[in-house]
Protein backbone atom coordinates (compact mmCIF):
# COMPACT_ATOMS: atom_id res chain seq x y z
CA UNK A 1 0.00 0.00 0.00
CA UNK A 2 1.16 3.28 -0.98
CA UNK A 3 0.75 6.01 1.76
CA UNK A 4 0.85 9.98 1.52
CA UNK A 5 1.12 11.59 5.02
CA UNK A 6 0.94 15.29 5.91
CA UNK A 7 2.07 16.32 9.39
CA UNK A 8 4.92 13.73 8.95
CA UNK A 9 7.14 15.69 10.64
CA UNK A 10 5.06 16.33 13.29
CA UNK A 11 4.48 14.17 16.58
CA UNK A 12 2.42 11.83 15.75
CA UNK A 13 3.38 12.06 11.64
CA UNK A 14 6.16 10.02 12.70
CA UNK A 15 4.69 7.60 14.52
CA UNK A 16 2.28 6.98 11.85
CA UNK A 17 5.61 7.05 9.58
CA UNK A 18 6.60 4.37 11.45
CA UNK A 19 3.54 2.28 11.96
CA UNK A 20 2.82 1.97 8.18
CA UNK A 21 6.63 1.42 7.28
CA UNK A 22 6.40 -1.21 9.88
CA UNK A 23 3.09 -3.14 7.70
CA UNK A 24 4.58 -2.79 4.69
CA UNK A 25 3.85 0.26 3.12
CA UNK A 26 5.91 2.59 1.12
CA UNK A 27 5.23 6.07 3.37
CA UNK A 28 5.78 9.33 1.37
CA UNK A 29 6.36 12.06 3.94
CA UNK A 30 4.97 15.66 3.23
CA UNK A 31 7.09 17.74 4.64
CA UNK A 32 7.11 21.90 4.25
CA UNK A 33 11.16 23.52 3.52
CA UNK A 34 11.64 24.38 6.89
CA UNK A 35 10.36 21.11 8.66
CA UNK A 36 13.05 18.81 10.30
CA UNK A 37 13.64 15.91 8.85
CA UNK A 38 16.17 13.74 10.38
CA UNK A 39 14.07 11.04 11.99
CA UNK A 40 12.03 10.67 8.78
CA UNK A 41 15.48 10.28 7.06
CA UNK A 42 16.43 7.51 9.61
CA UNK A 43 12.93 5.93 8.81
CA UNK A 44 14.06 5.58 4.95
CA UNK A 45 10.49 7.11 3.89
CA UNK A 46 10.19 8.93 0.66
CA UNK A 47 10.21 13.45 1.14
CA UNK A 48 8.03 15.50 -0.70
CA UNK A 49 8.21 19.05 0.21
CA UNK A 50 4.65 20.63 -0.24
CA UNK A 51 3.46 23.05 2.01
CA UNK A 52 -0.79 23.04 2.08
CA UNK A 53 -1.41 25.92 0.18
CA UNK A 54 0.23 24.21 -2.69
CA UNK A 55 -2.48 22.59 -4.29
CA UNK A 56 -0.72 21.25 -7.28
CA UNK A 57 2.31 20.31 -5.66
CA UNK A 58 0.54 18.13 -2.92
CA UNK A 59 -1.72 16.58 -5.93
CA UNK A 60 1.75 15.74 -7.12
CA UNK A 61 3.08 14.09 -4.04
CA UNK A 62 -0.07 12.21 -4.21
CA UNK A 63 0.38 10.02 -7.00
CA UNK A 64 -0.01 6.83 -6.78
CA UNK A 65 -1.20 6.93 -3.18
CA UNK A 66 -3.92 4.57 -2.26
CA UNK A 67 -4.66 6.59 0.75
CA UNK A 68 -3.58 10.42 2.04
CA UNK A 69 -2.99 10.51 5.99
CA UNK A 70 -4.38 13.74 6.64
CA UNK A 71 -2.37 14.59 10.15
CA UNK A 72 -0.96 18.18 9.93
CA UNK A 73 -2.92 21.19 11.64
CA UNK A 74 -2.32 23.65 13.54
CA UNK A 75 -1.93 22.80 17.37
CA UNK A 76 0.03 25.38 19.03
CA UNK A 77 -1.91 26.97 21.10
CA UNK A 78 -0.97 30.58 20.64
CA UNK A 79 -2.32 32.45 17.91
CA UNK A 80 -5.16 34.08 16.10
CA UNK A 81 -8.06 32.29 14.43
CA UNK A 82 -6.61 32.89 10.94
CA UNK A 83 -4.21 31.20 11.26
CA UNK A 84 -6.26 28.28 11.84
CA UNK A 85 -8.52 28.82 9.22
CA UNK A 86 -5.31 28.89 7.27
CA UNK A 87 -3.24 25.59 8.50
CA UNK A 88 -6.36 23.41 9.64
CA UNK A 89 -9.32 24.59 7.57
CA UNK A 90 -7.94 25.81 4.41
CA UNK A 91 -4.78 23.19 4.48
CA UNK A 92 -7.79 20.29 4.77
CA UNK A 93 -9.90 21.78 1.57
CA UNK A 94 -6.57 21.88 -0.38
CA UNK A 95 -5.66 17.88 0.83
CA UNK A 96 -9.26 16.85 -0.02
CA UNK A 97 -8.87 18.63 -3.50
CA UNK A 98 -5.58 17.43 -4.18
CA UNK A 99 -6.18 13.52 -3.45
CA UNK A 100 -9.41 14.22 -5.45
CA UNK A 101 -7.75 15.31 -8.31
CA UNK A 102 -4.93 12.55 -8.00
CA UNK A 103 -7.39 9.78 -7.77
CA UNK A 104 -6.37 8.41 -4.37
CA UNK A 105 -9.21 5.98 -3.19
CA UNK A 106 -9.49 7.25 0.74
CA UNK A 107 -8.33 10.26 3.03
CA UNK A 108 -7.86 9.57 6.86
CA UNK A 109 -8.39 12.66 8.82
CA UNK A 110 -7.26 12.92 12.00
CA UNK A 111 -9.43 14.84 14.07
CA UNK A 112 -10.08 15.28 18.19
CA UNK A 113 -11.99 14.55 20.83
CA UNK A 114 -12.32 18.23 20.96
CA UNK A 115 -15.02 18.41 18.69
CA UNK A 116 -17.37 17.44 21.49
CA UNK A 117 -16.13 19.95 23.79
CA UNK A 118 -18.46 21.11 26.21
CA UNK A 119 -18.21 23.60 29.08
CA UNK A 120 -19.23 21.36 31.52
CA UNK A 121 -16.92 18.74 32.91
CA UNK A 122 -19.87 15.61 34.06
CA UNK A 123 -18.92 12.36 33.23
CA UNK A 124 -20.53 12.34 29.92
CA UNK A 125 -19.64 9.43 27.79
CA UNK A 126 -18.88 10.65 24.37
CA UNK A 127 -19.69 8.55 21.23
CA UNK A 128 -19.26 9.28 17.21
CA UNK A 129 -22.79 9.90 17.26
CA UNK A 130 -23.03 12.78 19.30
CA UNK A 131 -23.57 16.33 18.35
CA UNK A 132 -20.73 19.03 17.70
CA UNK A 133 -19.71 20.94 20.78
CA UNK A 134 -19.19 24.57 21.22
CA UNK A 135 -16.10 25.56 21.61
CA UNK A 136 -15.23 28.06 24.41
CA UNK A 137 -13.95 31.65 23.05
CA UNK A 138 -10.35 31.60 21.74
CA UNK A 139 -10.67 27.22 21.58
CA UNK A 140 -9.42 27.93 18.31
CA UNK A 141 -8.39 24.38 17.71
CA UNK A 142 -11.62 23.14 18.62
CA UNK A 143 -13.57 25.16 16.25
CA UNK A 144 -11.33 24.52 13.28
CA UNK A 145 -11.28 21.00 13.62
CA UNK A 146 -15.38 20.91 13.90
CA UNK A 147 -15.24 23.00 10.62
CA UNK A 148 -12.52 20.45 9.02
CA UNK A 149 -14.39 17.63 10.01
CA UNK A 150 -17.47 18.90 7.88
CA UNK A 151 -15.61 19.44 4.63
CA UNK A 152 -14.52 15.76 4.98
CA UNK A 153 -17.25 14.37 5.48
CA UNK A 154 -18.93 16.61 2.90
CA UNK A 155 -16.51 15.00 0.31
CA UNK A 156 -17.31 11.82 1.14
CA UNK A 157 -21.21 12.26 0.84
CA UNK A 158 -20.56 14.11 -2.56
CA UNK A 159 -18.71 10.84 -3.65
CA UNK A 160 -15.69 12.57 -4.07
CA UNK A 161 -13.16 10.65 -2.12
CA UNK A 162 -13.92 7.54 0.32
CA UNK A 163 -13.47 9.34 3.98
CA UNK A 164 -12.26 8.48 7.74
CA UNK A 165 -12.57 10.68 11.00
CA UNK A 166 -10.46 9.31 14.01
CA UNK A 167 -11.02 11.17 17.35
CA UNK A 168 -7.94 10.13 19.37
CA UNK A 169 -7.97 11.88 23.27
CA UNK A 170 -4.73 13.02 24.83
CA UNK A 171 -1.85 11.05 22.66
CA UNK A 172 1.34 10.66 24.80
CA UNK A 173 4.20 9.22 24.38
CA UNK A 174 8.32 9.75 23.12
CA UNK A 175 8.69 12.91 20.74
CA UNK A 176 5.89 14.29 22.59
CA UNK A 177 7.55 17.46 23.57
CA UNK A 178 4.24 19.85 23.88
CA UNK A 179 1.58 18.79 27.02
CA UNK A 180 3.98 15.85 28.73
CA UNK A 181 7.16 18.58 28.50
CA UNK A 182 5.40 21.46 29.95
CA UNK A 183 3.19 18.82 32.57
CA UNK A 184 7.08 17.94 33.32
CA UNK A 185 8.12 22.01 33.39
CA UNK A 186 5.00 22.83 35.50
CA UNK A 187 5.98 20.06 37.89
CA UNK A 188 9.79 21.16 37.94
CA UNK A 189 8.61 24.98 39.06
CA UNK A 190 6.25 23.50 41.92
CA UNK A 191 3.38 25.28 40.71
CA UNK A 192 1.02 22.64 39.84
CA UNK A 193 -1.59 21.43 42.08
CA UNK A 194 -4.15 19.00 42.52
CA UNK A 195 -7.44 19.80 40.54
CA UNK A 196 -10.20 18.93 42.60
CA UNK A 197 -9.27 15.60 44.30
CA UNK A 198 -7.56 14.05 41.78
CA UNK A 199 -9.01 11.36 41.17
CA UNK A 200 -10.77 11.66 37.84
CA UNK A 201 -9.97 9.86 35.30
CA UNK A 202 -7.34 10.92 32.45
CA UNK A 203 -8.20 10.43 28.43
CA UNK A 204 -4.59 9.08 27.54
CA UNK A 205 -3.88 7.05 24.29
CA UNK A 206 -0.27 6.42 23.66
CA UNK A 207 1.05 6.70 20.40
CA UNK A 208 1.76 3.89 19.01
CA UNK A 209 -1.51 3.28 19.63
CA UNK A 210 -2.90 5.60 18.07
CA UNK A 211 -0.73 4.83 14.91
CA UNK A 212 -1.96 1.81 15.10
CA UNK A 213 -5.51 2.77 14.66
CA UNK A 214 -4.94 5.03 11.68
CA UNK A 215 -3.36 2.01 10.07
CA UNK A 216 -6.52 -0.59 10.70
CA UNK A 217 -8.48 2.53 9.13
CA UNK A 218 -6.59 2.30 6.30
CA UNK A 219 -6.53 -0.91 5.64
CA UNK A 220 -10.00 -2.16 6.64
CA UNK A 221 -13.13 -1.23 4.10
CA UNK A 222 -15.33 -1.26 7.14
CA UNK A 223 -13.92 1.87 8.11
CA UNK A 224 -15.36 3.84 4.84
CA UNK A 225 -16.84 6.49 5.34
CA UNK A 226 -16.99 5.93 9.32
CA UNK A 227 -15.66 8.08 12.26
CA UNK A 228 -14.18 6.32 15.26
CA UNK A 229 -12.87 7.50 18.90
CA UNK A 230 -9.81 6.59 19.82
CA UNK A 231 -9.63 6.34 23.55
CA UNK A 232 -8.08 4.22 26.13
CA UNK A 233 -10.45 4.77 29.25
CA UNK A 234 -9.90 1.39 30.84
CA UNK A 235 -6.11 1.66 30.74
CA UNK A 236 -5.84 5.41 31.20
CA UNK A 237 -4.49 6.62 34.90
CA UNK A 238 -6.41 9.10 36.92
CA UNK A 239 -5.00 12.80 37.27
CA UNK A 240 -3.25 11.88 41.03
CA UNK A 241 -1.60 9.00 39.10
CA UNK A 242 -0.45 10.34 36.20
CA UNK A 243 1.31 13.55 38.03
CA UNK A 244 2.33 10.92 40.93
CA UNK A 245 4.21 8.76 38.39
CA UNK A 246 5.91 11.11 36.43
CA UNK A 247 7.42 12.47 40.06
CA UNK A 248 8.49 9.73 40.98
CA UNK A 249 10.29 8.74 37.39
CA UNK A 250 12.24 12.46 37.55
CA UNK A 251 12.37 12.29 41.55
CA UNK A 252 10.37 15.44 41.68
CA UNK A 253 8.44 16.24 44.78
CA UNK A 254 4.72 15.47 44.44
CA UNK A 255 2.03 18.82 43.94
CA UNK A 256 1.00 19.99 47.33
CA UNK A 257 -2.73 21.28 47.91
CA UNK A 258 -5.22 21.63 45.46
CA UNK A 259 -7.85 24.11 44.02
CA UNK A 260 -11.45 23.62 42.86
CA UNK A 261 -12.25 23.05 38.95
CA UNK A 262 -13.79 25.95 39.24
CA UNK A 263 -11.55 27.81 40.50
CA UNK A 264 -8.65 26.34 38.26
CA UNK A 265 -10.75 27.09 35.26
CA UNK A 266 -11.60 30.65 36.06
CA UNK A 267 -7.78 31.16 36.75
CA UNK A 268 -7.18 29.97 33.24
CA UNK A 269 -9.46 32.04 31.67
CA UNK A 270 -8.18 35.20 33.33
CA UNK A 271 -4.60 33.83 32.10
CA UNK A 272 -6.19 33.45 28.31
CA UNK A 273 -7.46 37.01 29.08
CA UNK A 274 -4.19 38.42 29.49
CA UNK A 275 -2.39 36.22 27.16
CA UNK A 276 -4.55 38.01 24.24
CA UNK A 277 -4.36 41.25 25.60
CA UNK A 278 -0.63 41.34 25.04
CA UNK A 279 -0.98 39.58 21.58
CA UNK A 280 0.79 36.17 22.83
CA UNK A 281 3.98 38.15 24.05
CA UNK A 282 3.56 36.89 27.80
CA UNK A 283 1.77 33.26 28.15
CA UNK A 284 0.88 31.76 30.87
CA UNK A 285 1.04 27.92 32.07
CA UNK A 286 -2.46 27.66 33.10
CA UNK A 287 -5.60 27.80 30.57
CA UNK A 288 -8.68 26.25 30.17
CA UNK A 289 -7.87 23.75 27.96
CA UNK A 290 -4.92 22.29 30.28
CA UNK A 291 -7.63 22.64 33.47
CA UNK A 292 -10.02 20.34 30.96
CA UNK A 293 -6.80 17.76 30.75
CA UNK A 294 -5.96 17.36 33.73
CA UNK A 295 -9.51 18.33 35.82
CA UNK A 296 -11.84 17.41 33.46
CA UNK A 297 -14.11 14.47 33.79
CA UNK A 298 -15.05 12.98 30.15
CA UNK A 299 -15.59 9.58 28.90
CA UNK A 300 -15.02 8.72 24.93
CA UNK A 301 -16.61 5.53 24.09
CA UNK A 302 -14.07 3.42 22.22
CA UNK A 303 -16.37 0.37 21.79
CA UNK A 304 -16.93 1.09 18.07
CA UNK A 305 -13.50 0.88 16.57
CA UNK A 306 -12.65 -2.04 19.19
CA UNK A 307 -15.61 -4.00 17.30
CA UNK A 308 -15.70 -2.66 13.56
CA UNK A 309 -11.48 -2.50 13.09
CA UNK A 310 -10.71 -4.80 16.06
CA UNK A 311 -8.65 -2.25 17.87
CA UNK A 312 -7.15 -2.64 20.88
CA UNK A 313 -4.56 -0.53 22.96
CA UNK A 314 -1.09 -2.98 23.60
CA UNK A 315 0.94 -0.37 25.88
CA UNK A 316 -0.04 -0.24 29.62
CA UNK A 317 0.26 3.31 31.05
CA UNK A 318 3.45 2.16 33.19
CA UNK A 319 5.30 1.07 30.20
CA UNK A 320 3.83 3.98 28.43
CA UNK A 321 4.73 6.79 30.96
CA UNK A 322 8.61 4.81 31.30
CA UNK A 323 9.03 4.90 27.62
CA UNK A 324 7.75 8.71 27.75
CA UNK A 325 9.95 9.64 30.56
CA UNK A 326 13.27 7.73 29.17
CA UNK A 327 13.20 9.57 26.19
CA UNK A 328 13.17 13.49 27.95
CA UNK A 329 15.67 12.71 29.61
CA UNK A 330 17.77 11.92 26.86
CA UNK A 331 17.01 15.45 25.32
CA UNK A 332 17.00 17.97 28.11
CA UNK A 333 16.32 20.77 25.96
CA UNK A 334 12.73 19.79 25.34
CA UNK A 335 11.25 19.20 28.75
CA UNK A 336 13.93 17.00 31.29
CA UNK A 337 14.29 18.68 34.14
CA UNK A 338 17.59 19.92 35.27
Amino acid sequence: MNVFLTGASGYLGGHCAEAFLHHGSKVTACVRASSRVAFLESLGVTLHTAALDQTDELRRGMRGADVVVHVAAKVEPAGGWQEYLEATIDGTRHVLEAAAAAGVRQVIYISSVGVYERPAREGILFEETCAYGTPYRWRYYARAKIEAEQLVREAHAQKRLVTTILRPTWIYGPRDTTTVGRTISALRSGRVKWIGSGDNRLNLVYATDAAQAIVLAATNRRADGQIYNVADDSNSPTQRQFLTRICELLDLPSPRGSMSYRLAHNIGFLSECLTHATAFRVRFPITRLSVLFLGGRRRFSNEKIRTELAWKPSVSFEDGIHRTIEWFRTVPSRGRPD
